[in-house]
Parts: C-alpha cells; structure tokens; sequence
C-alpha cells in the first residue's frame, strides 16, 4: 500500500481488503469491527476511509468521472489535516454516495451550528446525480456551506448515512434544522437529531402554496399569499391565532391543504420565537413586491 497507509498493520489491511471485496462492506461498517478485533490499536478514520477506497477502486478498476473527483477529493484531504471525507461505494460507478467537509468548513460548522439547512438539488452536475448541502448561517448573516454530499437517491438510507457521518465525525447536534417537506429527510433526521428541532424553509412553503391553491383561488391567490406570511411572521401565539382565524373564515379553500396545518403545528410546538428565528436565519426569503 502507499505510504500514507503505514500506521495500518498488514494485519488490519488484510481485514480491509477482506471486508471491501469480499463483505461488500464501506467503511461506516467496517470501523467498529477493526476496533473490536485490535482493541489496543488506534486505527484513525481518515486512514481507513482511505484504504477502502483503494480496495474498491482495485475491485472495480476505471478512470470514470465520479472516480476522478473521488481521487482529487482524497489527495485534497490528506492535506489538510482536519479534512472529512467519507464515501459509501457500492461497487458499481453510477451507485455511490460521496461526502466532503474540508478543515474550513468544519471550523464553521462547530461555530455555526445552531440554525443548520440541509436541502438537495438534482442532476445539476457532470454526474447526473443530486447534490446535497449542508448550510449554516455566518456572524455575517452570510448563507456557508459546511458539507456537501453526492448522492444517487433520496432515501431514508441515504439521509441516515449523510446525518450519521456528520454527527460521527464532529459530535455536534443542530439546535434547528430547515429542510422541505422530504419524509425520509424528516424521519432520518428525527432518528439521528432526536433533540434538534425540524422545521419547514418558507421556500419550500412557498412552492406548495403555489402548487396546491394558485389554481383553486385564482386571482385572490396574491392577497392570500400576503395574509399568509403576515400570519406567518406573526411573533406571538395569540397574535397568529387571531390572524390565522380570519384567514381561514375568508380563504376556507386553503384548509383542506396540509400546509397550512403543518405551520399551525410548527408555531405551536416552537412558541412565540418561531417568527424571529425565521426572519432572522431562514435561507430563501419570498420576495416582496
């Protein structure tokens, strides 16, 4: 093995090399087996992230694009002392995840963590898989990202591994996470932050009000999207329960849509802090006219 590899025995790679090609196995699997079977070893992430990826590129051997980032995203990281970088390779090019957080990027997560976004984008890459980011805002009130992950799928598999090697590798649990309405992200996210409260992103708010009740109210849909996020900012319960009555009693087209009632909840269970923590942290603002 290359150089870098030497605080691994033969031993221990041995095992590497057996789990990879034979188990099938990333390196999320492979850790707590290589800490029970050399208990008085130190064996550290980055090493075995590492090896397995050199185990599986001899297994599947090629020079694809996914494997050529992989391969920059490596020598990039051993060069940078605090660099995260784990991938989940299923042995086949096009089935992989792959997530990176850079020195810096960690640094800003551990200062700030407390309001964090998590959201995803497809085939908008050389790869035609989705991009998943993990953003927080600056003292600058500057939108970072801290993480990002490539991914082939959007199932509560994959949100579990991308959440798990997050907490694993910094032992940071979010105050508040805003992501869409994603019922795999909602239920990783619910598992692995059990203590971190989940909230909506009123952009994705926006694009269901847009889907569902543009069409069935017409050209009252404007001023409705007004009282909407008036009630919405509302920063007391009282003062949103009063305006939330009157917007029903005068749209009662928009009751039957769950969103409306997945605020209403949202407000409830967060108090009367709900509307300033989103005017102050949320990513995607609605624009005013």
């Amino acid at each position: 093995m290359a150089p870098r590899f030497q605080k691994l025995t033969p031993e221990i790679l041995s095992d590497i090399k057996k789990y990879v090609i034979q188990g099938r196995m990333d390196s999320v699997s492979i850790y707590p087996l290589l800490i029970h079977d050399y208990p008085g070893y130190t064996i550290f992430k980055k090493d075995l992230y590492n090896a397995v990826y050199q185990f599986q590129l001899q297994n599947n051997p090629g020079d694809s694009d996914a494997s050529q980032m992989l391969q920059m995203l490596l020598k990039k990281s051993i060069l940078i002392h605090y660099g995260l970088l784990n991938h989940n390779w299923n042995f086949y090019p096009e089935s992989y995840h792959l997530l990176w957080m850079l020195s810096q990027q960690q640094a800003l997560y551990e200062s700030f963590h407390d309001i964090v976004f998590l959201d995803t984008t497809s085939n908008t890459n050389q790869f035609q898989m989705m991009l998943c980011v993990v953003v927080v805002i600056d003292n600058h009130f500057k939108s970072r990202i801290v993480a990002s992950a490539i991914i082939e799928n959007e199932t509560l598999d994959t949100f579990r591994w991308i959440l798990m090697t997050l907490f694993e590798e910094t032992d940071i649990n979010p105050r508040i996470i805003f992501t869409d309405s994603d019922p795999s992200l909602i239920s990783a996210i619910k598992e692995i932050y059990s203590n971190t409260d989940h909230l909506l992103c009123i952009f994705h708010i926006d694009l269901n009000l847009r889907k569902k009740l543009k069409g069935k109210l017409g050209a009252c849909f404007e001023e409705f999207c007004h009282k909407f996020y008036t009630c919405q900012n509302s920063l007391y319960i009282e003062l949103f329960e009063s305006r939330w009555v009157q917007l029903i009693s005068q749209y009662p087209e928009s009751v039957k849509y769950t969103i409306c009632l997945i605020l209403f909840i949202l407000i409830k269970s967060c108090g009367p802090s709900l509307g300033y923590i989103i005017n102050l942290y949320v990513m995607y603002r609605v624009p005013k006219e």
